[in-house]
C-alpha cells in the first residue's frame, strides 16, 4: 500500500512539474540585417535571410517587421514577403509612388494606419498589406526570409537594412526585453520634426560606454541626452527641447570605435 501511495505521489509530482512549465512569460528580441546594399533588380526577386537560433523551444506570439532602409525609384512596383518555413505573409503590396522609399517603416498588425494609407517615406508604424498572424504559434528558430519582388521594368533600388521583432514564449527563463542589433545603430529620431519631445533610438551590440549628445547648427553642445555603460540592447533616449528655439539640430552617438550623427528639426 505504501509503495502504491509513493508511486501515485511521484506521478502527481511529475504531472505538476510538466504542466507547471511557464510558457506565458513574454520575451522579445530583434534580429536585424544591416549594412546591406542588395540591388533590387526590375522583374526579379531579391532575397535575404536571418537565422534565429535560441535553442530553447520558444514559440512566436507576435511579429513586427521593420524596413530600416530601402530605396527604390518606383515603390509601387514592389511586392514584399516575409517567410518562415511554410508560413508566409505578403507584407507590402504595391504601395507608394515614385522614389517614396521606406525609412524605419514598422509593420505591426496593431497599428492604426494601413500601409496603403501611409505617406512617404512611410516612417512610423503601419498595418502590413496582409496580417503577420500566420507566424503566431510557430517555432522561433530557423531562417526568416525577406523577399522583394520587383514586378515592372525600368526601375531599380537597393535594400540596406531590415529587422524582425519577435515576441515569444519559452519553457524556461524570466521576463525580459532584449533587442540586440549585430552592429552599432543610431536611428532617425521620431517624431521628426517635433515639439517639444522626441525619442532617439540606438542599438548597442556589445557591452560598453555610450554617449548621446545634441548640438546646434553652430556646433555648440546643447545637451547630453544619455551617457554611461550600457549592456547589449536597444535603447530609446527622450530628448526634451522645451527650452530651445526652433531650428535644425544634430544628435551624435559615440561608442566603442563608433560615431554617427543625424539631423533633427524643432518646430514651435
Amino acid at each position: 500500500m505504501k509503495k502504491r501511495i509513493l508511486l501515485i505521489s511521484i506521478l502527481i509530482f511529475t504531472f505538476v512539474t510538466l504542466i507547471g512549465v511557464d510558457y506565458s512569460q513574454s520575451l522579445q528580441q530583434d534580429r536585424c540585417r544591416t549594412g546591406l546594399n542588395l540591388p533590387i533588380i526590375h522583374i526579379s526577386t531579391t532575397r535575404d535571410s536571418v537565422l534565429v537560433n535560441l535553442g530553447l523551444g520558444c514559440i512566436v506570439t507576435d511579429v513586427n517587421f521593420i524596413i530600416v532602409n530601402l530605396t527604390h525609384t518606383w515603390d509601387s512596383d514592389m511586392i514584399m514577403y516575409l517567410q518562415k518555413g511554410s508560413a508566409g505573409s505578403r507584407i507590402i503590396n504595391m504601395v507608394g509612388g515614385s522614389g517614396d522609399n521606406f525609412i524605419n517603416t514598422i509593420l505591426n498588425d496593431s497599428a492604426a494606419i494601413p500601409i496603403a494609407s501611409g505617406t512617404a517615406p512611410f516612417t512610423g508604424s503601419y498595418r502590413p498589406s496582409s496580417p503577420l498572424t500566420p507566424f503566431v504559434g510557430i517555432p522561433t528558430d530557423g531562417y526568416w526570409r525577406f523577399l522583394i519582388n520587383d514586378t515592372a521594368g525600368g526601375d531599380t533600388g537597393n535594400l540596406h537594412a531590415w529587422c524582425i521583432q519577435l515576441t515569444f514564449t519559452c519553457p524556461t527563463g524570466g521576463i525580459q526585453t532584449v533587442e540586440i542589433p549585430n552592429i552599432y545603430m543610431l536611428y532617425q529620431n521620431y517624431p521628426n520634426p517635433f515639439n517639444p519631445v522626441t525619442k532617439i533610438k540606438y542599438g548597442v551590440p556589445q557591452n560598453g560606454y555610450v554617449k548621446i549628445t545634441v548640438y546646434n547648427e553652430l556646433g555648440e553642445l546643447v545637451k547630453i541626452v544619455d551617457e554611461g555603460y550600457k549592456t547589449a540592447n536597444t535603447y530609446a533616449a527622450v530628448f526634451d527641447a522645451t527650452n530651445l528655439p526652433s531650428g535644425v539640430y544634430y544628435y551624435k552617438m559615440q561608442a566603442e570605435g563608433f560615431t554617427d550623427t543625424k539631423k533633427m528639426v524643432i518646430i514651435k
